[in-house]
């Protein structure tokens, strides 16, 4: 096989196609992606850089490195949603050229696996749906990267420079999501003599205390943070960072909770399309295991799902720093397929077909007025979506001849897809979760003198989206009577499950499937049941 005109541009290019795409069309999602963003933004305007906090207290959910870095966005090109979005993204980007990077280290003597492996990556539905949200994962994915690259380094004889780079990107990761990085690249670190054959380091002793000697280095760069932090955040906050956020998501998770079985479920979903396309398999039964880069990603991917399973806390996209490994493997199978079925392409051709179908009746079912439709379903926009979902199906459905060009064809085909919801979504987006009107109502309110109460949790919603700059009250439906008593000039933000009723709020919109309002202190007073619905 040649790789000759191959390029990273394709690869970068379907990464541009999915950020720009996201700018164009999706608001800023709540609770998350708005959350983090009102911690940066907190963080800007204070000039609070030690201890994040939101809504005027410590927030100890996630360490500052991204809101750090939102900052330096901030500094550089100007305070704006752009700026602040394209942070996480291009972590994503970084993603693709360290797995180019650890391919080439893996397989020295086959470019075509370099090549291959960002495109398997880059063509991936769920991770193009993630990567261009303002979320963690794509970030400790970069440093779970560049910490292996290092552990590959150090196998060469006398390069400490390896422990170092493993190390530095050890401690960055921890100050991007915590302790979880350790999970993503001590247990492949531990298992080197299973996969080091040819990079097997002259003295394994040698080898471990360079190990060793990375996790201190990074525990330190970690704790060059951790402990000014705690001490001036104070005792919650010290004991929240230092021990809570880490031992309690392993055994007791506070936030997403699932079995211990979830990833054996899920993994194989994130995959998509790859995992059902004939050469992929067929590869990967030509001896693949039997090499060190496949054995290097096997020890990575396996060892690393089975001990994310052992900890209590799971979501899907915490399976995004592991999607490397099994690009890798994906792109090497590839590699060794050999001969194709004229065919091989018609498994991956499925949910483009399927989508195109799927907005075909969608659309026919919107023009229909007979109300079967949810509310959510009829704010879509399906027709918009089609032409991006028909040429991925056509892409995936007649490919070119040659296995590369076959490979970039279903990573065309899978980014159209996620620019097809994109398109598809945007209305619905827009009406649903575009909580930017609501968020400028509140900051207009805040610079006339109107105290704003929020009934239930506030996750900082509206902080940067209104670009507020004093906290917003959180209080609770059995007191928001005595808060309206002591705050007569205050306003209200309540969220109907049921619709308003005959009440008239100052401003009212939707969110999600359900109504939010503001509501006038005295008209709380006057009849409470207003804002308990």
């Amino acid at each position: 096989m040649t790789v000759k005109g191959w390029s990273p541009a394709l690869w970068v290019a379907a990464w541009l196609a999915l950020v720009l795409t996201a700018l164009a069309t999706r608001p800023l999602l709540p609770v998350d992606e708005t959350r983090y963003l009102g911690v940066a933004w907190e963080m800007w305007t204070t000039g609070e850089f030690l201890v994040p906090h939101l809504n005027g207290e410590p927030y100890s959910h996630k360490p500052p490195l991204l809101f750090w870095l939102i900052n330096l966005s901030w500094a550089l090109f100007g305070v704006g949603d752009v700026a602040a979005r394209l942070v996480a993204p291009l972590f994503a980007l970084g993603n693709l050229v360290l797995t180019h990077v650890l391919a080439r280290r893996l397989w020295p003597d086959r470019p075509e696996v370099a090549m291959l492996a960002p495109m398997i990556l880059a063509g991936s539905l769920f991770w193009g749906a993630v990567a261009t949200l303002t979320f963690f994962d794509m970030v400790v994915g970069f440093f779970t990267l560049a910490a292996l690259v290092g552990v590959l380094e150090a196998c060469r004889p006398g390069s400490w420079r390896g422990w170092l780079i493993t190390g530095l990107a050890l401690g960055l990761g921890i100050l991007a999501k915590g302790p979880v990085i350790l999970v993503h690249v001590l247990p492949v670190a531990l298992a080197a003599p299973y996969w080091a054959g040819p990079f097997r380091p002259s003295s394994w002793p040698a080898w471990y205390a360079g190990l060793i000697g990375a996790v201190v280095l990074g525990a330190a760069l970690a704790l060059a943070w951790a402990l000014p932090a705690a001490n001036a955040g104070g005792e919650a906050y010290a004991g929240a960072i230092l021990w809570d956020q880490t031992a309690g998501r392993v055994t007791d998770s506070f936030a997403h909770g699932s079995p211990w079985w979830f990833y054996l479920v899920a993994a194989p979903a994130t995959l998509l399309p790859w995992i059902v396309w004939p050469p992929v398999w067929r590869g990967l039964g030509r001896g693949i295991a039997a090499e060190p880069g496949g054995c290097f990603c096997l020890a990575w991917l396996i060892l690393t799902i089975a001990a994310l399973s052992a900890i209590s806390g799971k979501q899907p996209h915490y399976l995004i720093p592991s999607l490397p490994a099994a690009a890798l493997l994906i792109a090497a199978a590839i590699a060794n397929a050999g001969a194709r079925w004229r065919f091989d392409a018609f498994p991956a051709a499925v949910p483009a077909v399927a989508v195109v179908f799927a907005l075909l009746v969608v659309a026919a079912a919107t023009r229909a007025a007979d109300g079967w439709l949810p509310d959510w379903a009829i704010d879509l926009a399906p027709l918009a979506g089609l032409p991006a979902a028909a040429a991925a199906a056509f892409a995936v459905l007649f490919p070119l001849s040659h296995p590369f060009h076959r490979t970039a064809t279903i990573t065309g085909a899978t980014v159209l897809l996620v620019i097809a919801a994109h398109l598809t979504a945007a209305p619905h987006l827009g009406r649903a979760f575009d909580l930017k009107p609501l968020a400028m109502r509140v900051a207009e309110l805040q610079r006339t003198g109107h105290p704003v109460a929020h009934i239930s949790k506030y996750h900082g919603q509206y902080h940067f989206l209104g670009r507020l700059k004093k906290p917003v009250a959180a209080t609770w439906e059995h007191d928001v009577e005595a808060w309206a008593a002591a705050h007569p000039t205050g306003k209200v933000i309540a969220y109907h499950d049921h619709g308003i009723g005959e009440g008239s709020p100052e401003f009212v919109q939707k969110y999600r499937n359900r109504q939010v309002a503001i509501w006038d202190a005295g008209q709380v007073l006057a009849d409470p049941t207003l804002v308990k619905r």
